[in-house]
């Protein structure tokens, strides 16, 4: 699996603009998190892994058409990076 380190700049608009505001309803700002997207070469899906950083915790989701920004969401109600 190819690994990339992205700054939230450097996801595609949906998925940007859905972050952004997914951070600031919970009180975070982008810049709190570090991400990483890591695809697999071989997956003929294009499904890609959404790794999403804070301190020293780490989560990593599935990006089924954006659903990784819902799975994070519900990772900040439940105060996973706090």
């Amino acid at each position: 699996m190819q690994s990339t380190l992205l700054r939230y700049t450097d996801l595609p608009i949906n998925d940007r603009a859905a972050f952004e505001l997914v951070c600031a309803r919970h009180g975070f700002a982008p810049a709190h998190f570090d991400l990483s997207i890591s695809a697999d070469p071989a997956d003929t899906a294009g499904e890609r892994l959404v790794t999403v950083r804070r301190a020293n915790w780490a989560q990593a989701y599935y990006d089924r058409r954006g659903q990784w920004v819902r799975q994070f969401e519900a990772d900040l109600i439940s105060r996973f990076f706090k």
